[in-house]
């Protein structure tokens, strides 16, 4: 039987490999809804688990340009080391504890199966989603043993919550417990997830997990197959509340557990897709979010100390810094004046605090982003003639401790400040020094080929050690500082 395919002149024609020959519409202008016969779309995921193909078509300008991509790399952990990196990571834990072998991380270290105890641990840094962009968070690992009850593992970007249970209060993540695997999206606690994955672990076999976020929706990926997708709930601007979340790991019991489970975190990734960004991503924030003044949600305007908003300018009163904590009337700013009372003041061979600085801390309402630090500027008078003298002054950068005292420890949850001594700005004061006078220093500007980052929550602090090679009895000297800052 043969079937001829016939207009109302002309009839269709095979070719001798039996393949019907088909001429697109070539009629744009004229004839543009024929096009659509042949639109394009890529394959991102087949839909051998959720049972539809995920397909979308790439976007042309109008001027004839192929949008592309490329991926900027925010965060990168291999865990084939024996302890915490406290510099990065903060770790909490009621019981259950967390344990660090060439192996990886591993949550539960000592196999715990009692009720209300968990693990908490993540990164102090935090990473934004963008307009447009797609936020990654990519980590590989694998479970010690079967499913079983009073279990809860969380893996992705999110809040962490307090307490033994760690639960998250913002988000994007994995989840694992007694009925499986899912994905969650958290709006402020308010949590969306996804039935269970058709999907069920090998026992010690390595998965990488992905999870890509935009502001419509989020997609939960296992070795590069798509197991589940959650749109953004109508009334949600996006699927989480938060502009930046930290990657974070939660392991906690709601009940004594059937048997002991542990998760080994190989590593992770974090990245962002979609903004071509020409410099770095602290120049495009500074574009976005302004700089040299405070974050969305947090302080407003400048961040100097003493802003003039009288038009007069107010002296500040003198203070003899301290070592442990920043003094009343020192600066706790990016920039400044500083006023040091030298009659009682700081003894010799001893760092204190001259000015100091918290990055806001990371919250539902208020972006964590870190501080970019590429400069100091530093000068400094005789404010009151000095009686007694000479001296000679050190100053340093202390950055990155999660309190404000030189002497916090390095530990789990807190970490040590660590130092970048600045030999070009070290100060000289002559001996009976009138009023006026200016300090002796090399340079008044320090630019760091390596910038320092400061997260969320830490601290940076212009400090000064102070060499005394005569008594000083009396006087005032008086600074201004200004640290060259952008947010990131």
């Amino acid at each position: 039987m043969s079937i001829r395919i016939k207009g109302s002149t002309n009839e269709a024609e095979v070719t001798s490999s039996n393949q019907l020959k088909v001429v697109t519409e070539t009629d744009v202008d004229t004839n543009p809804a024929s096009v659509g016969a042949t639109k394009f779309f890529s394959e991102n995921d087949s839909g051998s688990k959720t049972g539809t193909p995920y397909l979308y078509s790439p976007e042309t300008d109008e001027d004839f340009r192929l949008r592309v991509a490329q991926d900027a790399m925010l965060d990168n952990e291999t865990f084939n080391y024996t302890a915490q990196n406290t510099g990065k990571h903060t770790y909490a834990n009621t019981t259950i504890t967390n344990t660090w072998t060439t192996a990886g991380m591993t949550t539960n270290g000592t196999n715990v199966t009692t009720t209300g105890t968990g693990t908490s641990f993540g990164t102090y840094a935090e990473f934004p989603m963008l307009t447009s962009c797609v936020l990654y968070a990519e980590f590989t690992g694998s479970f010690t043993a079967a499913l079983t009850t009073n279990f809860i593992i969380d893996i992705g970007l999110f809040r962490r919550g307090a307490g033994a249970a760690y639960a998250p209060t913002d988000g994007v993540y994995f989840r694992i417990n007694p009925s499986g695997v899912f994905g969650v999206t958290n709006f402020n606690t308010v949590e969306t997830s996804t039935l269970a994955f058709n999907f069920t672990y090998n026992i010690n076999q390595k998965y990488q997990f992905i999870i890509t976020a935009t502001e419509r929706e989020c997609h939960f990926w296992i070795d590069h197959v798509l197991y589940g997708s959650i749109p953004t709930p109508t009334g949600q601007g996006a699927p989480f509340l938060s502009a930046t979340l930290p990657f974070s790991v939660r392991h906690a019991h709601t009940g004594t557990t059937g048997a002991a489970i542990q998760f080994q975190l190989n590593d992770y990734g974090v990245s962002i897709s979609g903004s071509n960004v020409p410099a770095s991503l602290s120049n495009m924030s500074s574009a976005v979010l302004g700089a040299y003044q405070g974050l969305s949600g947090g302080t407003m305007g400048q961040l100097i100390a003493g802003t003039v908003t009288t038009g007069t300018l107010v002296k500040p009163t003198a203070a003899v810094p301290a070592n442990a904590s920043l003094v009343a009337n020192l600066p706790n700013n990016l920039g400044g004046r500083i006023y040091e009372q030298l009659t009682g003041g700081l003894a010799a061979n001893t760092d204190a605090i001259f000015a100091s600085y918290t990055v806001p801390a990371g919250t539902i309402s208020i972006q964590g982003k870190r501080l970019k630090v590429t400069g100091i500027k530093l000068s400094g008078m005789v404010s009151t003639v000095v009686v007694g003298g000479p001296s000679f002054t050190e100053w340093y950068i202390a950055f990155g401790h999660t309190a404000d005292s030189l002497q916090t420890a390095e530990a789990a949850t807190t970490k040590a400040p660590r130092r970048v001594m600045l030999p070009e700005l070290t100060t000289n004061m002559p001996a009976a020094a009138a009023a006026g006078t200016l300090l002796v220093q090399p340079s008044y500007v320090v630019k760091f080929d390596n910038p320092i980052y400061v997260n969320p929550g830490e601290r940076i602090q212009l400090v000064g050690n102070k060499t005394i090679t005569s008594a000083i009895t009396s006087g005032v000297l008086a600074y201004t500082y200004q640290f060259d800052y952008s947010w990131e």
